[in-house]
C-alpha cells in the first residue's frame, strides 16, 4: 500500500499549475502515476493534512488548488519617499527597493508591498492605512524627511507593531526624531548592502509577531520582545564606535611624526660615549665603595692580560 506521504506529493504535483481541480481530477492523476493502492482514509487524510498545512485551500465543495506561497507569507509595508518618475527620490526608492529591502524581505518569509506597486481599486489613502494596521511588518525610509512618510511613521506607532527605520548614509534627523533608533544604508558601497541586509534580518528574527491577546497586556501595553528593542540600538553604538576607529586612522602620519620630532628634541641629544660617561658617574654616586671596588677589579684584570 501507498504511503499517505507519497499521496500528498502528487497531489501537489498537479495542483502545481495553480488552476482548480475536483477530487475526480485528483484521483484520475493518482491513477495515471500509478497510485492506486490507497483507502479512501488515506485519501482524504491526505487532502486534510495538505489543507491544515496551508499547502492547499478549498475553492468550492471538492474543488481544490495550490496555495500561492504570498498567500502563507507575512506582509511587510514598505513606505518611503517616492517621487516622480526618473527623479532622484525614485531611483533611490526603486534601488533601496530592489537590492536590499525586497531580498531581505523574501529571505524572511515576507511579502514586501510598496503602495506604489499595488494594483488596487480602493483609494490609496485607504490602502495605506490598511497595510500600516495589519502589515506584520512595515519598513520605513525617512531619507529626505518626507512628511508623508513621518505620518504614517507615527500611523503605524500607535499599533505598537513592529516598524523598522532607515535612512540614507550621511544624513541627519530632525531634532524631534533623533532619539528613533535608525539602521544607516549606503547604496554605493556593497559592503556596506550586505551588512545593512545581515542586520535587518537578524532584527526582523527578533520581532515577536503573535497577535496581542489579553493574557499578553499590561496597563494596555503590549509585552515588548526585548531584543527588538535592543538589537537596533546596539547596532548604532556598533556603527559609532567603528566611526571613532575610522577616524583615529584618518590622522595624518605627517601631524603623529611632528609630535614624535617635539617630544625628541625637548630633550638634550648626546652622544653614545657621552651618554655612557653620564651612567657610570651616576652609578658612582649611588654606590662609591661598589664603584671603587670594579675599578681596582678591572685594572688587577688589566694587568694580568699583560
Amino acid at each position: 500500500m501507498v504511503t499517505s506521504s507519497r499521496i500528498q506529493e502528487k497531489i501537489l504535483e498537479l495542483l502545481s499549475d495553480e488552476r482548480k481541480h475536483s477530487i475526480q481530477d485528483i484521483k484520475k492523476y493518482l491513477a495515471k502515476v500509478n497510485l492506486r493502492d490507497y483507502t479512501e482514509g488515506q485519501f482524504s487524510g491526505s487532502i486534510n493534512t495538505l489543507l491544515r498545512n496551508g499547502s492547499i485551500k478549498k475553492i468550492d465543495r471538492g474543488i481544490y488548488t495550490i496555495k500561492a506561497r504570498s498567500e502563507n507569507m507575512k506582509k511587510c509595508f514598505v513606505i518611503s519617499p517616492i517621487g516622480a518618475e526618473g527623479s532622484d527620490t525614485r531611483t533611490n526608492a526603486d534601488k533601496l527597493f530592489k537590492y536590499i529591502i525586497k531580498p531581505v524581505c523574501e529571505d524572511c518569509d515576507f511579502e514586501p508591498i510598496r503602495v506604489d506597486k499595488l494594483n488596487d481599486a480602493n483609494s490609496i489613502t485607504q490602502t495605506i492605512i490598511d497595510h500600516l494596521e495589519k502589515s506584520e511588518l512595515v519598513i520605513a525610509d525617512i531619507t529626505e524627511h518626507n512628511p508623508n512618510v513621518f505620518y504614517e511613521m507615527g500611523y503605524r506607532a500607535r499599533t505598537k507593531k513592529p516598524i523598522i527605520h532607515l535612512k540614507s548614509k550621511g544624513e541627519n534627523l530632525p531634532f524631534d526624531i533623533t532619539t528613533i533608533r535608525t539602521l544607516e544604508y549606503d547604496l554605493t558601497d556593497l559592503d556596506n548592502v550586505e551588512q545593512i541586509k545581515e542586520r535587518l534580518i537578524k532584527t526582523i528574527e527578533s520581532f515577536d509577531y503573535s497577535e496581542a491577546t489579553d493574557d499578553t497586556l499590561i496597563d494596555d501595553e503590549p509585552t515588548k520582545n526585548t531584543s527588538a528593542v535592543i538589537m537596533p540600538m546596539l547596532y548604532q553604538i556598533l556603527d559609532s564606535v567603528n566611526d571613532v576607529k575610522k577616524e583615529i586612522k584618518s590622522i595624518n602620519a605627517e601631524t603623529i611624526g611632528t609630535i614624535i620630532k617635539s617630544m625628541q628634541t625637548a630633550q638634550p641629544q648626546v652622544s653614545p660615549d657621552t651618554a655612557l660617561q653620564m651612567q657610570l658617574l651616576g652609578g658612582f654616586m649611588q654606590d662609591p665603595e661598589g664603584f671603587m671596588k670594579l675599578l681596582e677589579f678591572s685594572e688587577q684584570f688589566s694587568n694580568g692580560k699583560k
